[in-house]
C-alpha cells in the first residue's frame, strides 16, 4: 500500500495546470477588447466564484473543541483586524461604483442691502460618460478587491480554526501522557513498598532498593514539565478565544481523550478540491483586480466625454423651469483628450501592468504552497497509520514482558534491573501510542485547512 501518497502527488501535480488558468489569463484576453465585453467577462468570473463554508471540526465530535474554535471565530484580534479590512473594500467599492453615476450638488445664497432681500438658489451637476469603460473596470477592480478581501477573512478564519484544533489536541496529548505516568508513578511507589518488605525480610538487596528509589525519583522529575506543558496549552487556547491566560483553566482543568475523526484515505484528491483554500480564492481576485486595473489605465488614455452644467433658479422665471431651451442654455458638453503628459499614463499602463504580474506569480506561489500542504498533510496521515497497529501491538507486549519480568524476578532467574526496564519499555510504548493518536489526528486538521475543508 505504500504507492498511496505517490498516486496522491501525481494526481495534485495537475493542479499546477491552474496557474496556466488565472484569471489573468482569462482576464487579459478580453482587455484588448471592447470595455462591455472586458466588464460583462469580469462580472461573471467574479460572481461564478463563491465561497465554501465548511465546519470540519464537527468531525471530531469534541463539543469542547468546537465551542472554543467558534468562541476564537467571535473573540480574536485577526479576525477583528480581518473584519476591518472587509469594511474598508465594501466602502472602497461603493466609492468606485459612484464614478459611473452623475453628481449633483445644490447651493444657496441670501443677501440684504438698503432693505432689500434677494435670494438665490443654484443646482450644479456633472456627468462623465464611460465611452472606453474606465470606471466600470475600476467598479469590477474594487468588486474583486471585495471578494478578495471576504477571502482573506475566511483564510484568518480557517488558519485560527485549524490552531484552535492543533493547540487542543497538544493539551489533550499532555493531560493523557500525564495521566499514564501518574498511574506508572503509583505502579513504582507499589513496587518500591513491596521492595522493602522483601528488603526487612532479607529477599531484596539493597541495590535493589536504591534502584527502585532512583526510577521512582527520575519519573517524579518529569511531571512538572508535563504539568508546565499542559499550562501553557490552556493559556494558548485562551489568547486565541481572546481571553486572558487563566480564562480556560476551569473548563480545561480536567482531562479527556485527544479527539479523533474517521477519514478515508483516498488515492486521490480531486484537483478543484484545492479551490476550497480561500488564500487561493483570495489571490484570484486579487489577479482579476490587476487585470482590470489594466484595462482601466489603458481606456485613461483615450479622450474622456464629460456633460455638465449649473442651473440658477435666481436668474430663471417660473416659465424657464419648464423651457427645455432655457435648461439647455446652461448645460456645457467637453471632451478631453491627453495629449502630453510626459509620458504618465502610458507608464500608469505599465505600473499596472507590472502589478498584475506580481498578483499572478503570488497565486502561483500560493498554489504551489496549497500542493505542498496536502502532500505533506497526507503523507504524515498515512504514515501514523501504518504505525498504529505496530504502536497497539506494543503496548501489550511491554505489558506482557513486564509481569514476567516481576515473575523472574520473584522466583530469582532475573535481577530487579530487568523489573526497572520492562516498567520503562511500559511507559514508553504507552507515551508513544499517545503521540501517535495525537499525530493522526494533527494530520486530520492539516489535511482538512490544506484542501479548505471537507473534499
Amino acid at each position: 500500500m505504500a504507492y498511496k501518497p505517490r498516486l496522491l502527488l501525481t494526481s495534485l501535480a495537475v493542479c499546477v495546470a491552474l496557474a496556466a488558468c488565472t484569471p489573468a489569463s482569462r482576464v487579459r484576453d478580453t482587455v484588448g477588447g471592447s470595455a462591455a465585453a472586458s466588464k460583462d467577462a469580469a462580472a461573471a468570473s467574479i460572481a461564478a466564484r463563491t465561497p465554501v463554508q465548511a465546519a470540519w471540526w464537527q468531525k471530531f465530535n469534541d463539543p469542547l473543541m468546537a465551542a472554543l474554535i467558534q468562541e476564537a471565530l467571535q473573540a480574536n484580534p485577526d479576525i477583528t483586524t480581518a473584519q476591518a479590512s472587509l469594511r474598508s473594500a465594501r466602502a472602497q467599492r461603493v466609492v468606485a461604483g459612484a464614478s459611473l453615476l452623475p453628481s449633483v450638488s445644490a447651493g444657496g445664497s441670501a443677501r440684504s442691502s438698503n432693505g432689500n432681500d434677494s435670494y438665490g438658489a443654484s443646482i450644479d451637476a456633472s456627468w462623465e460618460a464611460d465611452l472606453f469603460g474606465a470606471n466600470h473596470f475600476a467598479t469590477h477592480a474594487a468588486e474583486a478587491d471585495l471578494l478578495a478581501a471576504k477571502s482573506s477573512l475566511e483564510d484568518v478564519k480557517a488558519s485560527l480554526a485549524a490552531e484552535v484544533a492543533s493547540n487542543y489536541v497538544n493539551l489533550r496529548l499532555a493531560q493523557a501522557r500525564l495521566g499514564v505516568s501518574r498511574q506508572s508513578l503509583a505502579s513504582r511507589r507499589e513496587t518500591v513498598h513491596l521492595l522493602s518488605l522483601k528488603q526487612q525480610a532479607g529477599l531484596a538487596s539493597g541495590l535493589d532498593m536504591e534502584q527502585a528509589n532512583l526510577s521512582l525519583g527520575q519519573l517524579s522529575a518529569q511531571l512538572p514539565a508535563l504539568e508546565s506543558s499542559i499550562a501553557q496549552s490552556r493559556h494558548a487556547l485562551a489568547i486565541l478565544t481572546g481571553k486572558q491566560p487563566q480564562g480556560l483553566d476551569v473548563r480545561l482543568k480536567s482531562g479527556g481523550a485527544i479527539p479523533s475523526a474517521s477519514v478515508q484515505l483516498a488515492s486521490r484528491i480531486p484537483a478543484n478540491a484545492l479551490r476550497q483554500r480561500p488564500d487561493i480564492r483570495a489571490a484570484e481576485y486579487k489577479v482579476t483586480a490587476a487585470n482590470l486595473r489594466v484595462g482601466e489605465a489603458k481606456a485613461n488614455l483615450r479622450p474622456s466625454f464629460n456633460l455638465g452644467g449649473s442651473l440658477n433658479l435666481s436668474e430663471l422665471n417660473l416659465a424657464d423651469l419648464f423651457d427645455a431651451s432655457a435648461v439647455a442654455r446652461s448645460l456645457l458638453a467637453s471632451i478631453s483628450t491627453p495629449l502630453f503628459d510626459g509620458g504618465k499614463l502610458k507608464q500608469q499602463v505599465e505600473i499596472r501592468d507590472a502589478t498584475r504580474e506580481q498578483a499572478v506569480a503570488s497565486y502561483q506561489k500560493t498554489l504551489l504552497v496549497a500542493l505542498k500542504d496536502v502532500a505533506n498533510a497526507y503523507a504524515g496521515l498515512y504514515a501514523v497509520r501504518q504505525q498504529q497497529p505496530i504502536l497497539v501491538k506494543n503496548v501489550e507486549l511491554a505489558r506482557s514482558a513486564e509481569k514476567l519480568a516481576q515473575l523472574s524476578y520473584d522466583a530469582g532467574t532475573a535481577d530487579f534491573q530487568t523489573v526497572l526496564d520492562a516498567q520503562r519499555s511500559v511507559l514508553s510504548a504507552q507515551e508513544s501510542l499517545l503521540a501517535a493518536q495525537a499525530d493522526n489526528t494533527q494530520s486530520i486538521i492539516s489535511l482538512y485547512k490544506a484542501v479548505g475543508g471537507a473534499w
